[in-house]
């Protein structure tokens, strides 16, 4: 197991998606477990993407949902949203990612965002 703090409490962005912290090495390990904190300012909400790379500085893939119909597979791209204050945690499957980055944003692009997010992890291997 690792752990590591990802980021304090920081403002959340208000028309991108920023990386929160550092992308995180996760060769070797099956899960990651995200545990934030968020106190809610004038945006409507808060967007979080999971990210998994090849190299640390490479190019980022984004968490998707892979669904199949008429022999057909679609995906559709993965995020967290929360729209009130609170401590949350959630949980991928990384197994065979090298790398892993979080990045966070406003939900709706409204408002000045007032409100913080604070974000620390844990590593498993099974």
């Amino acid at each position: 197991m690792a752990k590591g703090i990802l980021q304090t409490a920081t403002t959340i962005s208000k028309t991108t998606q920023t990386i929160m912290g550092a992308v995180i090495g996760c060769a070797g390990y099956n899960r990651i477990t995200l545990f934030f904190d968020y106190v809610k300012g004038d945006e409507t909400g808060l967007d979080i993407q999971a990210h998994f790379l090849y190299a640390a500085d490479g190019t980022a893939y984004q968490d998707q949902s892979w669904t199949a119909a008429a022999g057909t597979k679609t995906s559709t791209a993965n995020e967290i949203n929360v729209t009130a204050n609170g401590n949350y945690y959630a949980t991928w499957d990384i197994s065979g990612a090298e790398f892993v980055k979080f990045t966070q944003g406003g939900s709706n692009d409204d408002g000045t965002p007032t409100g913080t997010i604070a974000a620390k992890y844990v590593l498993k291997k099974a």
